[in-house]
């Protein structure tokens, strides 16, 4: 078996998925790793780490639940409703291609190893499928793939197709294996992807030993610094003790703004181009002279106010954006850091340098720059707070002056502090159908946040959906049903509500301890991945901060 065989690429990841210690699996990681060429090595990490293509990329897979179904139906002789469920009972779509591909009755006209290069070229095929026949031709190429592959590789091969590659190998551990596949520091490793945003480069520059030239490059997207909780004024000044940035807390959609040349480019905090929704902040970005990389927010904004979430939402979910839908729901961009300009990484200067460069950058409309102010004590915090909430921003978010940007990471560099008992993000469990005008309607959601590696449930809400919400939700739901238990759906782990609530009780109805009270959805959370979903130590901090209050 050569070494690029894909065969290769899933007797690793088999390996990997049947063992509990980390040390063993990056050692298994890693010696496939070194075992690669140049080619075969970028495309084996950026598989292993949930990714068919580098962050940035503008190819995307877009190979969603039916057209798998279909190429599979195709492949066994069945009928869609069959698959459906023959699938309901494996729970899984890797394991319904391994068990299909197994009972195959279509032949390959010829046998041949499938390697990672020729899968990766078939891949980019199917991502530059379009027009009329797209769909079509998505599906053979993908059915032929299919019928190349033992069942064992179309198992990993589905799951490569839909980012699902569960198998415990997680980019931080992909990580750690390049560093010890080619002798590196893992500190340095680490620090190269946060900085390039591009795994497989950084996998190459370490066989190289020149991870030193792994530099931040605009139009590929980089992890978002995160800023930590806090719920009083008084916390916040009695903590710092110094003055701080203060900026309003935005009800929009935090994302990353990169100008390289005469291309410019919008990107969320999954880290997905959604520059096709916002077409008029794109225009202004490319005419700007100098190239940057910013972080800032998307806000609906009419009339010199923000419009509510649930407007701006509209505008991501439309594949092409009118002008009417421009004049109906216009959009601001508010930069409020930079990360890169002129040919110059800045994360590494104080955030008072950084501002001081931002405020020095001609933006056009609807790039507006609104500003900060700096408080020192919890009456000038509480203050700021009450004129964001007037204004109808959800609160504030405090800077230390002197801090770095670090992408990737959450601390308390910055904070934000939204009301006494906040919200919690937590992602869908479970779905259960409804009653009265919602029969036939997953409108019951069961949530739950992280706990480690696991996912405890806080609670069940049904309220504060539209209709239309509720309808696209059922669908979504649907396609990613992990079981059938007739009155509800178990569902994968992927969509992610904001949940406002009274308050936290003590609960032995819940794995996590907790329930919360009167839970509501106040949105859903489009533009966050499933990753950064709140902890159950956020909950016991609001259940503890609670006790106090009273």
């Amino acid at each position: 078996m050569a070494a690029d065989d894909f065969s290769h690429f899933v007797d690793a990841c088999e390996s990997v998925r049947s063992i509990t210690s980390k040390n063993a699996k990056v050692a298994i990681i890693a010696e496939y790793l070194s075992s690669l060429d140049d080619a075969s090595l970028q495309i084996a990490v950026l598989f292993l780490s949930g990714n068919v293509f580098p962050r940035g990329s503008s190819l995307v897979l877009n190979v969603g639940f039916s057209a798998i179904m279909r190429s599979l139906s195709e492949i066994a002789r069945l009928e869609p409703e069959e698959i459906q469920q023959i699938y309901l009972k494996h729970g899984d779509m890797g394991a319904l291609a391994q068990h299909t591909v197994s009972k195959k009755e279509v032949s390959p006209l010829v046998e041949q190893k499938l390697t990672l290069a020729g899968l990766y070229e078939q891949l980019k095929k199917i991502a530059g499928a379009s027009g009329s026949g797209a769909g079509e031709t998505k599906k053979k190429i993908l059915t032929g793939l299919l019928l190349s592959c033992s069942p064992l590789e179309a198992k990993y091969l589905v799951k490569i197709a839909e980012g699902e590659m569960r198998t415990g190998a997680v980019e931080g551990l992909v990580e750690l294996a390049i560093s010890k596949a080619f002798g590196r520091d893992p500190e340095q490793v680490r620090q190269a992807v946060l900085v390039s945003g591009d795994i497989a480069r950084v996998a190459l520059l370490a066989k190289r030993d020149a991870l030193s030239e792994a530099k931040m490059q605009p139009l590929t997207p980089l992890s978002f610094m995160l800023a930590d909780v806090m719920f009083s004024p008084e916390e916040i000044a009695e903590y710092y003790q110094k003055p701080l940035v203060c900026e309003y807390k935005y009800d929009g959609i935090r994302a990353q703004m990169h100008k390289l040349g005469a291309a410019a480019r919008i990107f969320s905090r999954k880290l997905e181009d959604i520059s096709e929704s916002f077409p008029e902040l794109v225009d202004a970005a490319s005419r700007i002279p100098d190239d940057f990389v910013l972080d800032g927010e998307i806000l609906a904004f009419k009339d010199g106010m923000p419009l509510p979430f649930q407007e701006l939402q509209k505008r991501l979910r439309r594949k092409a954006v009118t002008e009417q839908m421009i004049s109906e729901i216009p959009v601001i961009y508010v930069p409020y850091d930079i990360l890169y300009i002129a040919g110059r990484q800045v994360i590494d200067l104080p955030l008072g340098e950084r501002k001081k460069i931002l405020s020095g950058i001609n933006f056009q409309k609807p790039i507006t720059d609104l500003g900060y102010r700096m408080v020192s004590s919890a009456q000038e915090i509480a203050a700021a707070f009450a004129q964001s909430r007037e204004i109808g921003h959800e609160g504030l978010v405090v800077k230390e002056p002197e801090s770095q940007y670090h992408p990737g990471k959450r601390g308390r560099h910055w904070a934000k502090l939204k009301r006494e008992l906040d919200t919690i993000d937590a992602v869908i469990v479970a779905a259960e159908y409804g009653h009265g005008k919602r029969a036939g309607l997953l409108s019951d959601y069961t949530f739950a946040v992280k706990d480690g590696d696991d996912l405890k449930v806080i609670g069940k809400a049904y309220s504060g959906l539209t209709d239309d919400e509720i309808d696209e939700m059922t669908e979504k739901l649907r396609s990613i049903a992990i079981k059938d238990e007739g009155y509800r759906l178990l569902v994968k782990p992927e969509i992610v509500l904001e949940v406002a609530f009274d308050s936290i009780q003590k609960s032995e109805r819940h794995d996590s301890g907790y329930a919360l009270r009167f839970p509501r959805i106040k949105r859903i959370r489009t533009d966050k991945p499933a990753d950064d979903i709140d902890t159950l130590e956020k909950v016991e901090t609001i259940y503890k901060r609670q006790i106090l209050l009273r």
